[in-house]
């Protein structure tokens, strides 16, 4: 082995919801300095840490990366020296290619650990109430894939859990009984399990055999007679779903609640004030570093394109905030300029305290442009530019949430109204609105109706 290389945790981040996360793969996340990451890792989860983060997820008829090319992206960021995170849906042994991948480190000589993850046939079964083993019914459990159907597999097992079904549900229905399954025999598809947008389908092969309606990925199949245990009232499917728009409300921390993240920020909004490239940025200017996060996607981004923040030689920083100094400091850089700050509304005041006019600022981001402190900082009569410190640009793994599966809404601020407002275009009848003050509300009713905020 080669000791010079970094080192690699392939890691299992489960079947959606990012609290079942393990203990040790968040501290091992929190500590990595590249995350690789696939399809099936959500925005939540993935936004919480502050490593480099490179996006390797395959799609139906969309492959961003092959799986030759991360087995080599994987091996590059080690012999870099770093820290890597493969980070992978689910248990990275279970359907996850984990095999084929540490082979690779291996034959290239690069030490690695495995962080085991709970898979989707165990986050489906406790999120449906439907149980994989059942005492006189289930003793035996096994997992398959349902593809490809011409060779599908039908173990003897009391439940059958098939994987990757989404683009062919009712085919497999027909294929398992054309390898003598009775269309009486019980079973039930659950898609986007554990997540907020879980569904559940429950009857038998014969039904599912002429089901025509789409079944969305990821999706998996469950079969046996321990199905007749399915609730139709089970504990999951009875929690509210909230939208947080922003900041959280404490109302909504109980366990009552499926909270969904909305961040307050548009991606590719005002893509017109973005600099091209970081390296282009050599003249007189303030850095602006709102929060910490700022401070490591700029030096993150420097790193990864080998600049040398020494050739920055006419440039001030300015931090906002203890942590944000604090973070600077981290990386031999004395701040020029701290502000006292711990929100927008905070910088702009001290910005106009302190007579800060006529300055080019530049704001470090990834993916997400700031309207507030572009507008204000404008209006000081400074020239302000937001520059896309993120390391990778060429796809978004991005959806837009479902909302026909959101019962409220709670917007923390009037920016959050307006960043919403831009992504859709009406909010559906069936769902109530919370907003946190006077000011929220009166956006809310000025972009979406009067009276119609609670």
């Amino acid at each position: 082995m080669n000791e010079k290389n970094g080192y690699v945790y392939l890691i299992g981040a489960g079947p959606g919801d990012p609290g079942l996360l393990t203990v040790k793969a968040e501290r091992v996340l929190h500590e990595v300095d590249v995350i690789l990451y696939d399809n099936l890792v959500g925005d939540e989860l993935i936004e919480q840490f502050d490593a480099i983060k490179i996006y390797t997820g395959k799609r139906k008829d969309l492959h961003h990366f092959e799986q030759d090319a991360i087995n080599r992206e994987i091996v590059r960021q080690a012999e870099m020296g770093r820290t890597v995170a493969r980070l992978k849906g689910g248990d990275p042994y279970v359907f996850g290619r984990g095999g084929e991948e540490i082979a690779y480190l291996r034959k290239h000589g690069v030490r690695y650990e495995i962080i085991p993850g709970i898979t989707a046939a165990h986050g489906a079964s406790a999120y449906t109430e439907i149980p994989l083993t059942l005492r006189k019914i289930s003793s035996s459990v096994a997992f398959c894939t349902g593809h490809p159907l011409d060779k599908i597999h039908v173990p003897d097992a009391d439940t059958i859990v098939y994987y990757m079904v989404a683009s062919s549900a009712s085919d497999v229905a027909r294929a398992l009984i054309k390898k003598g399954k009775e269309e009486k025999t019980r079973v039930a598809i659950v898609q986007n399990a554990t997540r907020y947008n879980q569904k559940v389908f429950a009857g038998t092969l014969g039904e599912l055999k002429n089901r025509d309606k789409k079944v969305v990925s990821p999706a998996l199949l469950m079969l046996g007679e321990n199905i007749t245990e399915f609730i139709d009232d089970y504990w999951f499917g009875k929690k509210k779903r909230v939208l947080i728009a922003g900041e959280s409300a404490e109302k909504y921390e109980k366990g009552e609640y499926v909270i969904v993240r909305h961040p307050c920020h548009d991606p590719g909004h005002a893509e017109r004030e973005t600099v091209g490239k970081i390296e282009d940025v050599t003249e007189e200017m303030l850095v602006l570093l709102p929060d910490k996060y700022a401070v490591r996607n700029f030096f993150n981004y420097l790193s990864e394109n080998s600049i040398d923040v020494r050739d920055f030689v006419n440039t001030s920083f300015c931090p906002a905030g203890v942590d944000a100094s604090a973070e600077l400091l981290k990386h031999g850089i004395l701040p020029d300029l701290c502000l006292d700050a711990c929100s927008d509304k905070d910088i702009v005041r001290e910005m106009k305290e302190l007579e800060i006019s006529g300055e080019r600022i530049v704001i470090p981001y990834e993916g997400s442009v700031n309207d507030y402190l572009l507008n204000e900082l404008t209006v000081l009569n400074n020239s302000v530019t937001f520059l896309d410190a993120a390391i990778q640009k060429t796809f978004s793994q991005k959806e837009s949430i479902d909302l026909d599966f959101i019962d409220e809404i709670y917007f923390s601020s009037p920016s959050c109204v307006a960043v919403f407002r831009r992504r859709y275009e009406a909010i559906p009848g069936h769902i109530a609105v919370a907003t946190a003050d006077t000011e929220t509300s009166v956006e809310y009713d000025r972009l979406f109706g009067p009276g119609s905020s609670a």
